[in-house]
């Protein structure tokens, strides 16, 4: 008995060549979307009218890391000097909250970039 696994083969193949043309377009629709969010959350802190949080807006990054296949990123304020300000994000025993949390900014940011990953998958199939 023959198989004809061609047409696997085939697949195979295609998708190998669309994992190497998909992922730069998914990386960098991750990195604008990451971009996006910390310019928000840097021009929210600045525009607070505290100084500690326009200190904290110096302090708000990202980074985008490749993982295996993938791509993740970090959007915030880094660790130490000013970065130590993100208590006015959630609070300490002392004050509530007094900058919107950043889920906020991250979640209207990836609304955001979902038609542009839509594309890209429909692109691959």
């Amino acid at each position: 008995m023959d198989i004809d696994t061609s047409q696997i083969r085939n697949l195979s193949f295609d998708l190998g060549k669309a994992e190497a043309t998909t992922f730069p377009k998914v990386r960098a629709i991750v990195q604008k979307t990451m971009l996006d969010t910390k310019n928000e959350l840097k021009a929210e802190a600045a525009g607070s009218g505290i100084a500690e949080a326009a200190a904290l807006a110096s302090a708000i990054s990202y980074e985008t890391k490749e993982t295996g296949g993938g791509v993740s990123a970090e959007v915030g304020p880094v660790e130490g000097g000013p970065g130590s300000f993100a208590f006015l994000y959630y609070g300490n025993r002392n004050n509530g909250p007094v900058l919107k949390d950043p889920l906020f900014a991250m979640q209207r940011n990836a609304k955001k970039a979902e038609p542009y990953f839509l594309k890209v998958l429909g692109d691959v199939l």
